[in-house]
């Protein structure tokens, strides 16, 4: 049980070291590495040209915007609430994945906006993204309609407090009405 020098230790453990480091750096199997063969590139087959595909803007609407005021009755706490369902289900349909769905959502927010306007008439917010919300679906015809009743409800003083800013926000936003921004800003009188 005798104990080596310090020294001793030291000695085999940088000989085992060096022996292990000289060894690792040699070759494997002793041959030459084999030369790898670089991959072919193969031309990619011609894109078929994509067709452009013209979709059709529905230039009339059939829906009645004007109703007989005398009759018209203002729930407003109701009509906001319709509105932001109708938000909540426009912001839904962006998301959705399948055509059927997205379709869906879009017309039950159409729903929304316009049972909001049936509740107060004379909703700005509801106009305006009824008008957003027909123009999504292609109804310009609809969409022209309810900027125009936007811009009747800013010249009276009685909700032009909340007509304009919603006028001033089509102006802001570029990617509203881009199919037909110049008939759209025509028919808020701007």
């Amino acid at each position: 049980m005798g104990r080596g020098s310090l020294g001793a230790r030291l000695g085999v453990c940088l000989a085992l070291v060096a022996g292990v480091g000289l060894g690792g750096c040699q070759s494997l199997y002793g041959g030459k590495p084999e030369k790898l063969a670089t991959p072919q590139r193969k031309k990619r087959p011609p894109e078929a040209p994509v067709a452009e595909v013209q979709i059709k803007e529905i230039e009339d609407c059939t829906a009645d915007f004007r109703g007989d005021p005398k009759r018209a009755t203002q729930d407003t706490r109701v009509s906001t609430n319709l509105v932001v369902e109708g938000d909540t289900a426009l912001s839904n349909s962006d998301r959705a994945a399948e055509p059927e769905a997205q379709a869906g959502l879009l017309k039950e927010s159409i729903d929304k906006y316009r049972n909001a306007l049936v509740k107060d008439p004379y909703n700005a917010e509801a106009t305006l993204k009824l008008a957003l919300a027909y123009d999504r679906v292609y109804r310009k015809g609809c969409a022209i309609a309810m900027l125009k009743r936007l811009a009747a409800l800013s010249a009276n003083p009685r909700f032009a407090g909340k007509a304009t800013p919603a006028i001033d926000s089509i102006s802001d936003n570029g990617q509203w009405f881009k199919r037909y921004r110049k008939d759209a800003v025509a028919a808020v009188g701007r």
